[in-house]
């Protein structure tokens, strides 16, 4: 019956007991750890969960701080693991420590790793641990790093932090601060899973510390919390025990089971009914659980160990060995060492992971469980169980990269053995079948190979050949020929050569052919540069087999070119080229050697030729185009030819064209570019079109295989003189016409014939609107009259320009083109463009006296430059226009002249000559003037 009163002692089921638990159980452990860090020993506690390891530093920190060391626990799984980074994870153990020794008044953690951002996270937690914690706390420190175990699943590597404390413990012999430091590592792992990396140092310091179940004696605490009315409380604190173990989870959760039952209680049943039948539904908290989720929680791993625990069941222990299944197995809780022997490490387990638990779980993994099962009932005597064929081979690669355990591997075994003895039993009584014959003996399979090597193919790598050789006994040959399978996969003729070759070496007869090469001595005499031909050469075989290798040159043979292999069972003829073109003259030997690849015999062929130069000849030697002044119109360029012609009968050049030609690099064209034959045409053609005047020599340079050749190169252009005074007769004569007839008509329409447009008052030259005219100027009309007319004038002109500007469209061009002649053409428009669109824009409107005055300012200046030729007697205005008209219509003449004949380079010159005569007949014309003040505008000729 229960008690329903709540029990004043209190057990603790799971979890860390508080540092005052009253069923906190001291063991050895307690007083091994706590001396150890007394003598400031490195100390790890290693072992299953829920041992009592969490429990167990509490009580010994609680210990060193009662005699005033300094104590910081550090628990890696509130750190994070999964998705944490390096840098956060450092940062988490410095944080904790900080806290723990009250440093956080005195750093600014934040700032202190910005400051070390370029450094290591591990790096960090060096300095702050030497440069902080060591310096700031002077009292001996220890540091209790639990769950270690966390760090495997870390996603990066964990090493460096233990290879850390390895340091700081290495770091007592240079630096005595470091002897104040002492570290405690808990957690379910080994020493070699806290640095994995075979190439450092192991974790290989410290002291281990033994954390055992309970004995009787040490448990004895415990029965203060059992019911009062039990009359034998050490008796059922016995049976606890046997039960558990002393496991301190399954003692604890069993007293607290037991502290509400009455004196009539069986220890037996309630386990039973409370722990083992159906103990899934039942474990809580989680314990058996978590055992049977470690041992099976690798699939790899999990057969080896379950045929471990298999093991330990049957034979009730088995002698340790230190492998990593037995520690593996260990640290899941389930076995426990005694004296040198493993064994179940209480009667709940075995009752739960019972015999008939392990055959599911190896049932669940094995795809050959009913078969195994058998064949070990039969003691491993009924081969009938035994896999074969697709199952053996599939149970195989299932079992690939998975830690199986003893008798997996033994059936696994015993099966492929069972196999492989059939086939040999069957392979000893076979015979290779060819298209015309039959192999069952190594000198008939040596035969059938040699006449039908795609059928021996087949066989040889389909393992066919193999198994039979391994079913002859022949080991050595079964070997070789899975090598030569493997190294000859893309090569299987030759392949099946090397295999055949070593099968004549088993039964004594010759391997391989002897080898001939014709001809073995060559030699070329004296040959051309440019000299090319072809050379072959014949593979002569005598044996059996083929042959197949490198070919090399030895000595130096410029020139030659060849196959770098060999092969004479698919060519026997073997050919090499000769070309001389880029050899230079000299005498030349060495040898063409065959490399046969298994086989020592080298064969040479010795080769031996003279190079001798060639000669060439040029035709012509100097090219001439003569003078171009006089070349039709309808001829764009001019072309000679260049023939290049080798004396030598087999001789070749090659080489390209490498001239400099500074003066018409466009000009000029000479293909082709580059050439490679024994007689060479070359096209050189010169496009004189815009080639300025005069005198041109240059050379063509050659670069050939042989040397540099030179190739003159000369023509003449002249000046066009017929066409220069052609142009400057018919544009001085049209425009010093309209410059007359212009200025005759400006002296009948105003009316001041034989008076110059040039004036002079008190205040200098002036606009037309601002003089007098009826009182200053004599004058046949007013002012406002002559004005008009010069407006009415303009307005004419305008008239005139407004017909035939159409005809500057170059469509209408082209219509007139045949009727007038296009130069003169444009000389009008230009004429009329400049003096009577400048008049007609003055009549449009936008001002009459501005504009008028601006046209009197064009007159006078045009009258200014026309009376320098008073100097020469010239009284007519109008024919001091007409030879102002000559004058400019000579300088445009050439100017066209110049451009018809493309002669550009001349037309600056001729413009700057052409502005300072212009200058020069104004400033005459200023200085030929007799300015006097306060007379009238016109100056007459008298």
């Amino acid at each position: 019956m229960k008690i329903t009163q709540p029990p004043a002692y209190e057990y603790h089921v799971g979890g860390s007991l508080p540092v005052d638990a009253p069923s906190y159980i001291k063991r050895q452990a307690d007083q091994d750890l706590y001396e150890g860090l007394i003598a400031k020993d490195y100390c790890y506690v290693l072992n299953s969960r829920q041992m009592g390891k969490s429990s167990l530093w509490i009580q010994t920190m609680k210990r060193l701080q009662s005699e005033n060391i300094a104590c910081a626990a550090i628990d890696l799984t509130k750190i994070g693991s999964h998705i944490v980074t390096q840098e956060q994870w450092y940062a988490g153990i410095i944080r904790i420590l900080m806290s723990s020794f009250a440093l956080s008044q005195k750093l600014n953690l934040r700032s202190w790793l910005l400051e070390r951002d370029r450094l290591s996270p591990v790096q960090r937690l060096s300095e702050f641990i030497e440069e902080i914690l060591l310096a700031e706390i002077t009292q001996e420190i220890v540091i209790f790093v639990d769950e270690i175990d966390s760090v495997l699943s870390l996603k990066f590597s964990n090493d460096d932090f233990f290879a850390l404390i390895r340091y700081c413990y290495n770091a007592r012999v240079v630096n005595p601060v470091y002897k104040r430091l002492t570290f405690c590592l808990l957690g379910v792992a080994t020493p070699s899973d806290l640095i994995k990396d075979k190439k450092r140092t192991p974790f290989n310091i410290g002291r281990a510390i033994e954390l055992k179940g309970f004995k009787l004696h040490e448990a004895f605490p415990l029965t203060e919390g059992l019911p009062r009315k039990l009359s034998n409380p050490e008796i059922i604190l016995q049976e606890i025990l046997n039960w558990t173990g002393g496991q301190p989870f399954l003692t604890q959760k069993l007293c607290k089971l037991i502290q509400g039952y009455d004196k009539r209680l069986n220890v037996q049943d309630l386990v039973q009914s409370h722990i083992i039948k159906s103990w899934e539904s039942q474990d809580e908290p989680e314990h058996l659980k978590t055992i049977r989720d470690r041992i099976l929680r690798n699939e790899q791993r999990a057969g080896r160990l379950l045929g471990l625990y298999q093991q330990i069941l049957q034979s009730g222990e088995v002698t340790t060995d230190k492998s990593s299944e037995q520690i593996e197995l260990r640290l899941s809780g389930l076995v426990v060492e005694e004296q040198g022997k493993l064994r179940v490490y209480n009667r709940i387990y075995e009752s739960v992971f019972n015999q008939s638990w392990v055959e599911n779980r190896l049932a669940d993994l094995r795809p050959y469980a009913e078969a195994i099962t058998a064949w070990l009932i039969s003691k491993r005597t009924d081969e009938s169980r035994l896999l074969r064929g697709q199952a053996l081979q599939d149970a195989q690669a299932w079992a690939l990269g998975k830690n199986l355990s003893d008798e997996d591997h033994h059936f696994l075994n015993a099966g492929q053995a069972l196999e492989n003895r059939e086939y040999q039993n069957a392979l000893k009584l076979h015979t290779f079948r060819f298209k015309k014959g039959k192999a069952s003996s190594l000198p008939e399979l040596i035969a059938m190979c040699d006449q039908y090597p795609d059928e021996a193919q087949d066989y040889l790598y389909n393992n066919d050949i193999t198994q039979w050789l391994l079913g002859q006994g022949r080991t050595d040959l079964g070997n070789l020929s899975r090598k030569i399978i493997n190294s000859y996969t893309q090569k299987n003729r030759k392949g099946l050569e090397i295999f055949v070759r070593e099968l004549c070496k088993s039964v004594g007869s010759p391997p391989n052919p002897i080898v001939f090469v014709q001809p073995d001595k060559l030699d070329l005499g004296e040959i051309p540069v440019g000299y090319q031909t072809n050379i072959n050469f014949e593979v002569f075989t005598k044996g059996r087999g083929f042959v197949w290798g490198d070919v090399k040159l030895e000595g130096y043979l410029p020139g030659i070119s060849l196959l770098p292999e060999i092969n004479s069972n698919n060519l026997r003829e073997f050919s090499i080229s000769l070309d001389t073109l880029a050899v230079t003259q000299g005498n030349y030997e060495g040898y063409i050697v065959f490399q046969l690849e298994g086989i020592s015999q080298i064969c040479r062929t010795f080769l031996k030729y003279t190079v001798r130069n060639i000669y060439i000849q040029l035709e012509p030697e100097q090219i001439n185009f003569g003078n171009l002044t006089f070349v039709e119109k309808n001829i764009h360029f001019l072309q000679r030819a260049l023939k290049i012609t080798c004396i030598s009968r087999f001789g070749k050049v090659e080489g390209r064209i490498k001239g400099n030609i500074y003066n018409f690099p466009k000009e000029i064209e000479i293909s082709p570019d580059s050439f490679e034959d024994k007689e060479v045409d070359l096209t050189i053609k010169l496009v004189p079109t815009f080639i300025q005047a005069g005198k041109y020599e240059d050379k063509i340079t050659l670069t050939t295989n042989i040397g540099q050749f030179e190739v003159s190169v000369k023509f003449k252009k002249g000046i066009q003189w017929v066409t220069i005074i052609q142009n400057i007769i018919r544009f001085a004569i049209i425009l010093g016409i309209l410059m007359y007839v212009i200025r005759s008509i400006l002296n009948f329409w105003i009316q001041v014939d034989n008076v110059w447009f040039l004036s002079y008052t008190k205040n200098g030259i002036t606009i037309v609107s601002d003089i007098n005219f009826a009182e200053k100027c004599i004058l046949n009309i007013n002012k406002e009259q002559a004005i008009n007319n010069i407006n009415l004038f303009s307005v004419l002109t305008g008239f005139v320009l407004a017909i035939f500007t159409p005809l500057i469209n170059p469509y209408y061009r082209k219509i007139i083109k045949n009727y007038i002649q296009n130069l003169d053409f444009r000389l009008v428009l230009f004429t009329l463009l400049c003096l009577g669109f400048l008049i007609y824009t003055v009549a449009g409107g936008f001002g009459k006296d501005f504009f008028s005055s601006i046209t009197f300012v064009a007159l006078f200046i045009i009258d200014l430059i026309a009376y320098s030729f008073t100097l020469i007697s010239v009284k007519q205005p109008a024919w001091g226009w007409s030879l102002l008209g000559v004058l400019i219509g000579g300088i445009l003449g050439i100017f066209q002249a110049l451009k018809t004949t493309n002669q550009y380079s001349f037309i600056p010159k001729i413009t700057f000559v052409g502005f300072i005569t212009i200058i020069t007949l104004a400033v005459a014309g200023y200085l030929a003037t007799n300015f006097i003040k306060d007379t009238c505008y016109f100056i007459s000729n008298n």
